[in-house]
């Protein structure tokens, strides 16, 4: 361009204050280069939130994902841990329960030769006691029903919330023990005397007492055996439902009269199906409560003293 041709171009732009049409051009380009440039780095910016984003959801899940797996783990392990325990335990129960009938007519046999009754009860020593409260002194038997999996140690303390967590081995466990109730005579002199054990989904513990909502199963497991200091005891299933833990079932302290026979008729009542077996004022009974698995019921299995 021309010193002329400048000239003329500076005296427009001062004349008209407009710019040339180049000029404008060139501007435009700019400012449309400037705003995608501005646009592009706030994409970046807004892609760069989504992937943190996406990170911190994703940590998040992986934490979850493995505090869920050491949580089943820990689960597991206690599960394992409690079986494994009472699994050492069953080598103080020397022999098997001797068959109830056979117990009866022995002791029916006794007494019509010698003219007593003293001996009709006449128990078979099975456990080792002695060893079993040498690793416990709350201990004082074992319950068993055979051909299940109920085979374990009895406590009995004042505390009725300290075995629902402690083993009998007293290391903290959510298996817990089978505990006697608090309020009952150890020796299971009570007319009526309750028995509580957990219902653990691995099927540990008292989670076998389900089992008797279906009569077939009762007829075919209707002993609940107790051993205790003076002997083995049987038990023979009369009753089996579920209750409330507000439920008259769980009242205790019972005297041989009208009032026990009401209420053993109300346990009777109360069963899911008729086990035909009859139980009087005269009959010391044992329940055995576990929850339900949903937790707001108990489940509960009732069984009179044959011997």
């Amino acid at each position: 361009m021309t010193k002329k041709e400048k000239k003329q171009k500076l005296n427009m732009e001062k004349t008209t204050g407009r710019r040339p049409v180049s000029n404008r051009r060139d501007d435009t380009v700019h400012t449309n280069a400037h705003r995608r440039k501005r646009s592009s780095a706030k994409r970046r910016k807004a892609r760069q939130r989504r992937m943190l984003l996406l990170g911190l959801a994703l940590g998040l899940c992986v934490c979850i994902l493995l505090f869920s797996v050491w949580k089943l783990a820990s689960i597991l392990l206690g599960y394992q841990s409690g079986e494994s325990e009472y699994k050492s335990l069953r080598k103080y129960v020397t022999e098997a329960p001797a068959d109830p009938e056979t117990v009866l007519a022995n002791a029916a046999s006794s007494e019509d030769e010698e003219g007593d009754g003293s001996d009709v009860a006449a128990p078979m020593t099975r456990i080792d006691l002695a060893s079993l409260q040498g690793i416990n002194s709350d201990a004082v038997g074992w319950i068993e029903i055979p051909d299940t999996s109920v085979s374990y140690p009895l406590v009995h303390t004042t505390d009725n919330t300290y075995y629902l967590t402690h083993t009998f081995d007293n290391k903290t466990n959510r298996s817990g023990s089978i505990f006697v109730e608090a309020s009952n005579a150890a020796d299971f002199s009570d007319l009526h005397t309750i028995i509580y054990g957990h219902n653990m989904k691995n099927g540990s513990m008292f989670a076998g007492l389900k089992n008797y909502s279906d009569q077939s199963y009762a007829e075919a497991h209707p002993y609940i055996y107790v051993d205790l200091a003076d002997g083995s005891h049987c038990y023979e299933i009369f009753s089996a439902h579920e209750a409330d833990a507000t439920d008259i079932t769980y009242t205790i302290g019972y005297r041989a009269n009208d009032t026990y026979a009401s209420f053993l008729d109300s346990l009777k009542t109360a069963s899911l199906y008729d086990t035909g077996v009859e139980v009087t004022k005269d009959d010391s009974v044992i329940s055995l409560s576990t929850c339900t698995k949903s937790g707001e019921k108990r489940f509960v299995v009732h069984a009179k003293k044959l011997y």
